[in-house]
């Protein structure tokens, strides 16, 4: 394996070889997204209503965390209607805070538990009264010992970000898409704006500098504008005009990975 280093950003190369079958709901939306029959991204420009559609039928459950390992704080998880999540442990803007971004479904033999799947390993939840979850053991089926209850949010908490994102890049049409490989979801890459904007006040690097140091690591390493290669980056969900739709902006490039898949992502992280 060949690989080219570069102080920051960095971009890695591997042998060139032929995709292997994805594992799991959010490995096979990425293979279908991917494939090339969907139609092309472009960003809308959001408007006032769009968190609300955006956001549709989601919901969001927060409490405290108890557990003597992981970061202070709250754990705040939101459940998207299109069956994907987000969940933050630890406060909003804390350098401790840890957030997983994947698939939820119901247990396929307990209608009242929701499986969390994403980069680790499965986290199950199970309803509790009047309107919450608890976390409790995959074989147990009992609450975690350390688990505080998580209650349902007044208002929906979309767990915007910053965060870390690892997902397939390229150009569709023109236009930047990231399909992330935790979720499989296809996100149009929206440009940054200048801090004090709003979302854009987030740290990052200088408004584009991010996305045309992706660009150039794409340009690099792929052969053509759809060439998708293995991206990992930091950004932050933004709400867009269509209906539970969202965009990405990117705000630090970290490396990227020409003939890389989704199960090369931890790799890719270290």
């Amino acid at each position: 394996m060949r690989a080219f280093r570069f102080t920051r950003p960095e971009i890695r190369r591997t042998p060139r070889r032929t995709p292997l079958a994805f594992a799991g709901l959010a490995g096979l939306a990425a293979a279908l997204a991917l494939a090339g029959c969907a139609a092309p991204l472009q960003p809308q420009a959001p408007t006032a209503a769009a968190p609300v559609a955006a956001w549709a039928g989601a919901r969001t459950y927060a409490g405290s965390m108890s557990c003597a390992d992981c970061a202070a704080g709250r754990r705040v998880l939101t459940v998207f209607a299109d069956g994907t999540f987000r969940m933050r442990e630890g406060d909003e803007g804390a350098a401790t805070a840890r957030y997983t971004t994947g698939r939820w479904s119901v247990a396929p033999d307990a209608a009242d538990v929701i499986v969390l799947r994403g980069a680790a390993a499965p986290r199950s939840f199970r309803r509790v009264r009047p309107d919450g979850f608890v976390e409790i053991g995959a074989d147990t089926r009992e609450p975690l010992a350390a688990a505080a209850p998580l209650a349902r949010a007044a208002v929906v908490d979309p767990l915007a970000g910053p965060m870390r994102v690892a997902g397939m890049y390229r150009r569709e049409a023109g236009a930047p898409v990231l399909a992330e490989c935790s979720t499989g979801r296809r996100l149009a890459v929206a440009p940054a704006v200048r801090a004090g904007a709003g979302a854009a006040s987030r740290a990052g690097d200088a408004p584009g500098a991010a996305q045309a140091a992706l660009d150039a690591a794409h340009r690099a390493i792929s052969a053509r504008p759809d060439d998708a290669v293995l991206a990992l980056v930091q950004g932050y969900f933004v709400p867009t005009g269509d209906a539970r739709a969202e965009a990405f902006v990117v705000t630090v490039f970290e490396r990227a990975m020409r003939d890389g898949r989704c199960e090369d992502a931890p790799l890719l992280a270290r």
